[in-house]
């Protein structure tokens, strides 16, 4: 349930945002905070009376976008015909891009705290369209970081089958309460499907492609990690990989080649490459093998890129192919979106060969 003031406060937006988008002042018939329906709105457009019938919520997802477009409809039958024609709206603090499309397709209205309105009837259509705010953007973004990002990667390994809370937590190296928090989550984004309940729930990833087209997006407008250069002196850059991995094997430290050079065993594309993108757990370990490959730090005309990892579970999904250890196609693909050149080709080439058919 949401406060009083909250409810009252998103309906007097709403009110200001109907009446400036008309140009006629709207009215609030009634406003109560904890009994239903929360508010009625009247006014006019064009010389014809409108009245909006109003439910709060505080976020709506698809989930809790179809639950309420049936509540509110269940409020419309009960206030019958003696009302004349009501238009329904949900207003929310926040309202996912997927539950706009949902509550445009149903005719039924929508309002949010960013300002996207919109309204469809007889001889009235408004639609103001708004990014969302930054504060729900980081309630969309913050399962794509730190431990929840974990157990999104390993949901994604599951490709399409069913699996249960602590299988993720498992996978991931992350508790029961983080993953069922990240489930939830994705839940609620229709992300994922689920059967049976309690301790027995499990659920399957059913939109891939949403959900990589989420993880894309934050890829793209958050800051990379910091990278250190360094040039090797090597014949060639296998030479190098090779080295590496022999000297990691040796040291007993795990590491896994990324960007570009996963990119290439992955799903080759490139015709020429002339450096090698790797990831170390921060460390004395990083600097035992940085010291044996005799690496040596330079701005420019470098042949290493190392990314220093904070620990090593950032490295838990990374696989073993041409007798190299490197990351994933998924954190490929994500640490290609962030990389300069021709990175971003590569990147949607291994999505199409690699991704796109989980």
């Amino acid at each position: 349930m949401m406060e009083y003031r909250t409810v009252e406060t998103l309906v007097e937006e709403l009110v200001q945002a109907v009446g400036d988008a008309t140009g006629a002042p709207a009215r609030i018939l009634h406003l109560q905070g904890t009994d239903h329906p929360d508010a009625m709105i009247e006014f006019y457009n064009e010389g014809n009376p409108h009245k909006l019938l109003i439910e709060v919520k505080r976020s709506l997802y698809p989930r809790d976008a179809r639950e309420a477009i049936w509540q509110i409809r269940s409020y419309l039958a009960e206030l019958g015909r003696n009302e004349g024609p009501i238009i329904p709206v949900l207003a929310a603090e926040s309202i996912s891009p997927g539950a706009r499309e949902l509550l445009r397709a149903e005719r039924v209205g929508h309002f949010d705290s960013s300002g996207s309105l919109f309204i469809a009837a007889q001889g009235l259509y408004i639609r103001i369209d708004r990014p969302t705010s930054r504060k729900h953007e980081r309630s969309i973004t913050n399962i794509f970081s730190g431990r929840r990002a974990q157990a999104v990667h390993a949901i994604w390994t599951f490709g399409g089958s069913w699996f249960g809370v602590h299988q993720v937590a498992d996978r991931a190296g992350v508790s029961p309460a983080t993953a069922s928090e990240t489930l939830i989550s994705i839940e609620r984004r229709e992300w994922v499907e689920a059967r049976g309940s309690g301790p027995s729930k499990e659920r399957r990833l059913i939109n891939p492609r949403a959900l990589l087209d989420a993880w894309a997006n934050h890829q793209t407008t958050t800051k990379p990690a910091v990278v250190k250069h360094y040039y090797i002196r090597s014949t060639a850059l296998s030479n190098l990989q090779e080295r590496i991995d022999q000297t990691c094997d040796r040291e007993g430290i795990p590491y896994e080649f990324t960007g570009v050079t996963a990119g290439q065993i992955h799903a080759p594309f490139l015709s020429t490459v002339s450096q090698v993108f790797c990831r170390l757990p921060a460390g004395q370990g990083t600097k035992t093998v940085l010291d044996a490959i005799e690496a040596r730090p330079v701005r420019e005309g470098w042949n290493l890129a190392v990314q220093e990892t904070a620990s090593e579970d950032d490295l838990r999904f990374r696989e073993r192919k041409s007798g190299l250890w490197v990351a994933d196609p998924l954190q490929t693909y994500l640490d290609l979106l962030q990389s300069g050149g021709r990175a971003k080709e590569l990147a949607q080439h291994l999505r199409a060969e690699k991704l796109d058919n989980l």
